[in-house]
């Protein structure tokens, strides 16, 4: 058994950044994507990669095989509950040794929001699989602010969180967590919750915006269900329109399922402070204000 660890989700997010971080620490990475296209490129740029689809078990299996370590990431998509059932079967066949799930700050099982439910299912196929394992449940990530960026340019956040708080994280502090857990290989059932240096409600995000920004931004509050017919008008499919507005306007917003938690774990594994929603948003400043 080589020391490779194969993420899953390597296009995406948390997973892409993972992939560099993994690489940046001197680790063996092997890119899991689903199209020849995307396996190519990762090749082009030196990074061993597989081509296999989520619900493709023996394609998956396949490219898992001779890995030590899986980072199952999993999409918030209508088969995200699926998607990681094969991913620990495939992990369990390939004789993987250890497995690191991204599952979420609001992980519960009998949630609303479908994403939440999911991995909250995807966690308990995890803690029962017989391989080593550690489940990281990070806060609301900082990234997912950036669909708002044509009205955070015009100077208004809408949202319909109200006074419920978030400890919002930069999906880079996930990132640099998973490749720290993966570059130690040490997994002992722990599941660290993972939040940003602050909880903040909808005033506060629009407050970190205006100050990162260096032009104003405010909140403004939007019953629940026009924040769904909002997310509607935008195209968004009306399965994640409704699971956005519960999780915002009734989860977020009345402190559920555990999303009003703060915690020191980013700086405690990376030895690294986690990034305030200013600097982020500082960082950000291009893609938010269209420059």
């Amino acid at each position: 058994m080589g020391d490779i660890v194969a993420v899953t989700g390597a296009t995406g997010d948390v997973g892409g950044k993972t992939v560099e971080a993994l690489r940046a620490a001197g680790k063996t990475v092997r890119a899991i994507a689903r199209r020849p296209e995307q396996v190519e490129a990762f090749r082009a740029r030196g990074i061993d990669a597989r081509q296999a689809d989520l619900g493709d078990l023996p394609a998956l299996t396949a490219a898992f095989e001779g890995v030590d370590q899986v980072f199952l990431v999993t999409a918030a998509t209508q088969q995200q509950r699926e998607h990681g059932v094969v991913g620990v079967q495939a992990a369990q066949r390939a004789g993987v040794r250890a497995l690191v799930h991204l599952s979420g700050g609001d992980a519960a099982l009998g949630s609303t929001i479908p994403w939440a439910r999911a991995v909250a299912e995807i966690d308990v196929d995890v803690r029962a699989s017989g391989l080593e394992w550690t489940i990281l449940h990070p806060s609301g990530f900082m990234t997912n602010l950036l669909p708002s960026g044509p009205t955070i340019r015009r100077g208004f956040f809408p949202q319909t969180m109200g006074r419920g708080v978030i400890g919002w994280i930069d999906s880079q502090d996930i990132a640099r967590v998973a490749a720290r857990v993966l570059t130690d290989g040490v997994h002992v059932g722990a599941e660290p919750v993972l939040t940003g240096p602050e909880l903040l409600d909808g005033r506060g995000v629009a407050r970190a915006l205006t100050e990162g920004l260096g032009r104003r931004v405010r909140y403004v509050h939007l019953p629940s269900r026009a924040f769904e017919g909002v997310l509607r008008v935008t195209g968004m499919p009306a399965w994640q329109a409704a699971g956005l507005r519960q999780q915002f306007g009734i989860v977020a917003r009345h402190g559920l399922d555990g999303i009003a938690v703060h915690t020191d774990q980013v700086e405690r594994v990376t030895g690294t402070p986690a990034r305030s929603m200013a600097d982020w948003a500082r960082a950000s400043r291009e893609v938010l204000l269209g420059r």
